[in-house]
């Protein structure tokens, strides 16, 4: 899965997300705060999901402090806000 973030496809998709969400953290939006996003999270992980990897619904801009809490940087199992976000948004990416 490295090299999957190495790709152009990969990097073009990513920098499409940041735009489309205007380069802000949509966990902070949703609390009202304007964070800058660094990261495009895959709500349902690429090492498990690779159907949804280049899924534009599957794909969420965040910051690294958001990014960091859904899922174990250890294990890389989700977290319980990661399990909240993947409940949160399930419907609109699976369709």
């Amino acid at each position: 899965m490295t090299n999957f973030y190495k790709t152009a496809k990969w990097k073009l998709k990513r920098a499409n997300v940041l735009r489309r969400d205007e380069y802000l953290c949509q966990e902070c939006k949703r609390y009202g705060k304007s964070t800058l996003a660094t990261t495009v999270h895959h709500i349902f992980p690429l090492e498990h999901y690779p159907q949804y990897g280049m899924k534009t619904s599957n794909l969420y801009s965040c910051c690294a402090t958001c990014h960091n809490s859904f899922h174990d940087r250890d294990s890389h199992e989700l977290t319980d806000k990661g399990m909240k976000l993947l409940e949160r948004m399930r419907k609109q990416i699976e369709d």
